[in-house]
């Protein structure tokens, strides 16, 4: 890269390109042509496309999300889908459950939330939409939980996204409060309007928050290594 002092002209001058850059002035050769495999301009366009379906996912998510805002995570996310979408054609893609990559993705660093919630739950499509069944459980002794808590709210999201058309499809989300006791709590069974319709994708996330008593207030708890959430279940039809 040359640099160029005193006088600067900016623009292209035959294959000459001028420029500033970081308020220096430079210049620099302009490749007369760069050749792209198939599969380098396939990368390039399933790039794209994760990056507006992860951006649709994760506004459909974002109650299930401690930090919507991480650009670390929103990377790893469509990373996530990129990896999954690989070379394939959006247009052709065939169904999967679960999704590889996206299916037990992680939104935080720490223990994840199947570490924390040690609940046996499913993720059912009917013609209805989205249904989830939690089992009966202990919340004690099911439910890892810092000193303190009296409480926990398990927030279960659940969002749509057609990514070939780049649009979503959907979303919503629900919040049970569990108290942090020994009392066993029933089955529950929650369902979400969401249609499974082709060409489709539905990602489910759930998260803990864990909720301790000051001034007969219940304080979020704020404790880093205690804030589990991620997708627990991605399908495609």
């Amino acid at each position: 890269m040359a640099r160029i002092d005193d006088v600067f002209v900016s623009g292209t001058f035959g294959n000459m390109v001028f420029y500033r850059r970081m308020g220096k002035a430079c210049a620099r050769i302009k490749r007369s042509h760069i050749k792209q495999t198939v599969a380098t301009k396939k990368r390039s366009i399933n790039f794209g496309i994760a990056a507006r379906t992860g951006k649709i996912l994760r506004a459909g998510l974002i109650n299930a999300m401690p930090n919507p805002r991480d650009r670390s995570m929103q990377s790893r996310f469509s990373g996530a889908f990129a990896k999954w979408l690989g070379q394939s054609d959006v247009n052709t893609l065939q169904p999967c459950e679960p999704v590889p990559y996206l299916t037990n993705f992680a939104f935080t660093k720490e223990d994840t939330f199947n570490e924390r919630f040690k609940v046996q739950f499913s993720v059912n499509f009917t013609s209805t939409g989205v249904e989830i069944r939690i089992a009966g459980f202990n919340p004690v002794r099911n439910i890892s939980a810092p000193a303190g808590t009296v409480s926990v709210h398990l927030v279960i999201a659940v969002a749509g996204v057609k990514p070939a058309k780049g649009v979503a499809a959907g979303f919503a989300s629900q919040t049970i409060e569990i108290p942090y006791s020994d009392t066993e709590i029933p089955p529950k069974i929650l369902s979400f309007a969401i249609s499974a319709d082709p060409g489709t994708l539905i990602v489910t996330a759930a998260r803990l928050v864990y909720l301790g008593v000051k001034n007969n207030q219940k304080p979020i708890l704020n404790k880093k290594e205690f804030d589990p959430a991620g997708v627990i279940n991605a399908a495609y039809f």
